[in-house]
């Protein structure tokens, strides 16, 4: 097959923008360009400083072939018009078999001949339409619910989305199927302890650290964290800061606000946008990791602390008991106290500290780029087969 991606939001900027989705992308090609099988691929990016990055990386292979837009992914609605203006006169010109959009969006008028495969990580815009803002939104109503129609596949970053894609979008099952996103192979890094204190140390956090790893958006949860937060130290009493590391995304006033009513200023640290060689050691230095989003199409960075044998504290809605592979403590997102419980016991309970350093090694195999790419090419295969039967009716 000649496959083409459409990697519009690549980005490796710092900033929420090189986020999950961002993330998804880069391991994508990755894993092609390790094992790219019998086909070939046209990739499209915004720019030639993404290409050139990219083979910085070595993310580079004879069997693909990297094409520029002409401008970076920050500029939105030049991006919008590029892909589906543009990109289906280079989809037809390049005779490709299957284009894949990897964030929810493909262009509507694909040439006939060319099988559609988007993959859908959320489905936000519908469930909570109020964490958004009003241009996120009308993107999603006019773009993502078109997209989903058309596809001849779609790929679901988890059981959950799958659901959602069938109850509130109506996309039949069958056309459905779900691959994990994966983990990248350096959360796989050997837990060594007196490089974990040395990394406290540098960042004023002898006494331990409860860590949010994500972008601070409302989806996330933040001030709820931060209401759990301010309740273990005023019962119990607890000593650790609480980190919350990640680019600033939308409509995250209210987490500044939440902190100055709670008097946490000096207890709560914004270490902002976290390099990706730097991460591994935010997750294994934390003393628990807590993520208590109110919806997730997957939540990769409850996977990502996970194999890195953090404690996890997460949210038992959406898809985020699948990213917790049964090990993370899954509470009610809405229940604050519940929440400050859950802290509790992944800062104190040794058992559940050496069950997550134990079983670190078999969460990454779960969510591997390997067992990802091989499901999303099967997804290819089948999005072909049905493009050519119903072009042959």
């Amino acid at each position: 097959m000649h496959v083409g991606i459409n990697a519009q939001l690549l980005s490796f900027g710092e900033g929420y923008r090189n986020g999950g989705v961002s993330r998804y992308i880069r391991f994508l090609l990755t894993e092609l360009a390790r094992k790219p099988g019998e086909h070939t691929y046209t990739v499209f990016v915004n720019g030639q400083q993404v290409i050139d990055h990219l083979k910085s990386l070595n993310i580079q292979h004879p069997q693909i072939t990297f094409v520029s837009a002409p401008w970076p992914e920050e500029k939105p609605i030049q991006r919008i018009l590029w892909e589906q203006m543009t990109l289906p006169t280079l989809v037809k010109r390049l005779q490709i078999d299957v284009l894949h959009s990897p964030v929810n969006v493909l262009p509507e008028r694909l040439p006939r001949t060319c099988a559609g495969v988007v993959t859908l990580h959320d489905l936000a815009f519908l469930r909570f339409p109020e964490v958004l803002t009003r241009a996120k939104r009308i993107y999603h109503q006019t773009f993502t619910l078109r997209s989903l129609r058309r596809a001849t596949r779609l790929i679901c970053v988890s059981e959950s989305t799958r659901r959602d894609a069938h109850e509130l979008a109506g996309i039949p099952l069958e056309k459905s199927h779900t691959v994990y996103p994966c983990i990248d192979e350096r959360f796989t890094a050997e837990y060594n302890e007196e490089k974990i204190q040395e990394f406290r140390r540098a960042h004023g956090l002898n006494d331990g650290y409860i860590l949010y790893l994500g972008t601070l958006e409302p989806r996330k949860n933040i001030t709820r964290v931060i209401e759990a937060y301010a309740r273990l130290r005023e019962t119990e009493h607890r000593k650790e800061k609480l980190v919350l590391a990640g680019g600033k995304g939308w409509l995250y006033d209210a987490i500044f606000a939440k902190i100055r009513e709670l008097g946490l200023e000096e207890d709560v640290l914004f270490p902002g946008y976290v390099a990706d060689e730097q991460q591994v050691y935010w997750y294994q230095a934390a003393s628990v990791f807590v993520f208590p989003s109110l919806y997730e199409g997957f939540g990769i960075p409850v996977a990502e602390a996970l194999a890195c044998g953090t404690p996890v504290v997460t949210s038992n809605v959406s898809s985020l008991p699948e990213a917790g592979a049964d090990l993370a403590l899954c509470v009610d997102p809405q229940e604050t106290e519940a929440l400050s419980r859950a802290i509790m016991q992944g800062l104190t309970d040794q058992e559940l500290r050496t069950k997550c350093r134990q079983q670190a090694s078999q969460i990454y195999q779960r969510f591997s780029a390997q067992v990802m790419v091989e499901r999303t090419l099967a997804v290819y295969e089948k999005a072909v087969q049905r493009s050519h039967s119903v072009s042959l009716q």
